[in-house]
């Protein structure tokens, strides 16, 4: 961010928001690929159950992101 852009964001309390809003979405995204990248590589070594385990809770983060991405509209 340059800081013409920062001190936008002072000034725009709504711009700061919504960019830390998407910082977090981005945030939540990449651990739910990194989740998805580990199932897969499991199922294609034949490891069901650890395919299970990287799963685990990733219903948890995609609620956590729609709710973030709700905050947008």
């Amino acid at each position: 961010m340059t800081e013409t852009n920062a001190h936008s964001h002072l000034h725009d309390p709504d711009a700061a928001i919504r960019e830390r809003v998407l910082d977090r979405a981005m945030t939540i995204n990449a651990e739910i690929l990194v989740r998805l990248t580990t199932a897969q590589d499991d199922l294609e070594a034949g490891q069901y159950r650890a395919a299970l385990g990287a799963l685990d809770g990733i219903e948890a983060q995609l609620t956590i992101i729609r709710s973030v991405l709700l905050l947008l509209r």
